[in-house]
């Protein structure tokens, strides 16, 4: 299809749709996220769908090579009782054996500092209390 045609279909689903009977909700009926299942009504699937017909367009435009991109899905479609929702997609251009699920975090200078000073913090804090103590059994004492 064409971005044209994906835009006509995306305005057709949206037009036509009444967002107030609108019902989706995303639901796991057992322990994991693989007992996982949908509840909807067609009004709600068909608005969900251009949702992410929307992002798939996104796709198509122009951003920066190694910065993230994401779209952001309406959440006043999602059921309020829904167990767990989808607040946005992350877009992407590469083909699929070069996406990893998971971005790997790159530590900053910021990170190591904050861990440092944790750590800093957290030993001054028992050797004050080791002081605080000492000084206290010497007073009873």
């Amino acid at each position: 299809m064409t971005d044209k045609e994906i835009g006509e279909l995306i305005n057709e689903l949206r037009s036509k749709k009444n967002y107030d009977e609108a019902y989706i909700g995303f639901f796991q009926y057992g322990g994991g996220p693989d007992e996982s299942f949908i509840k909807a009504n067609r009004q709600g699937l068909e608005l969900h769908a251009a949702e992410l017909l929307a992002a798939a367009l996104e796709t198509e435009t122009e951003f920066e090579s190694g910065k993230e991109k994401t779209y952001g899905l309406d959440q006043d479609l999602l059921d309020d009782d829904s167990e767990f929702g989808f607040s946005y997609v992350e877009l992407k251009k590469e083909k699929r054996n070069d996406i990893k699920p998971y971005s790997e975090y790159k530590e900053t200078w910021k990170d190591k500092a904050f861990k440092i000073g944790c750590i800093a913090i957290g030993i001054l804090l028992i050797v004050l209390l080791i002081i605080g103590f000492i000084t206290a059994v010497t007073w009873i004492g």
